[in-house]
């Protein structure tokens, strides 16, 4: 029984994950979680939701990794990725420049993404994080030169956090299962 399963939205972030986490279960259900069937969890597994997202305040570089369970960032962190805790908003659609600050005020989030909310939906009471790799933020939008740069960057992030993700991942379950 595989103890991870990851789940994301587009087919080229789940190519950059599989890259670091061979033998592991990763589905892409699309943006917005438009095939949640997809998404098979076995019992007991934990879920990771990861892929690229939009930084919502400054600070935050393109690469940079935003993750919502404290021991999963410090873990990152510790592994040497320039990590921010904090909470990942959930959209709809794709947030525009003007929208950024609205939004991080109204829900004091570090980054959006338009699939976490709806995949930790499905998650039940499994252990679960949200690792987003920031492409675009406020001062470099995504329809914007830098954006294939910060793509880049975010996917290369995603490549290297396999190892850190099944440690994670194995913690979290033996705690359950005990």
């Amino acid at each position: 029984m595989a103890d991870l399963v990851v789940a994301t939205a587009l087919r080229i972030e789940r190519f950059a994950l599989r890259r670091g986490l061979r033998g592991v279960p990763v589905i892409a259900v699309g943006m917005g979680v438009r095939h949640p069937s997809r998404l098979a969890l076995p019992p007991g597994a934990a879920l990771v939701v990861a892929g690229v997202a939009g930084a919502l305040v400054d600070g935050l570089a393109p690469g940079d990794l935003v993750v919502d369970d404290r021991e999963l960032a410090l873990s990152l962190r510790g592994n040497g990725f320039t990590v921010h805790h904090g909470v990942v908003a959930d959209s709809d659609h794709v947030v525009g420049s003007a929208e950024r600050s609205e939004l991080a005020a109204r829900t004091g989030a570090l980054a959006v993404d338009m699939e976490s909310a709806g995949v930790l939906a499905l998650a039940g009471d499994r252990p679960h994080a949200v690792v987003r790799a920031i492409v675009d933020t406020p001062s470099r939008p995504l329809l914007g030169p830098a954006t294939l740069g910060g793509g880049i960057t975010a996917l290369r992030r995603l490549a290297a956090i396999g190892p850190v993700l099944r440690h994670w991942a194995d913690t979290k379950v033996k705690e359950v299962r005990q």
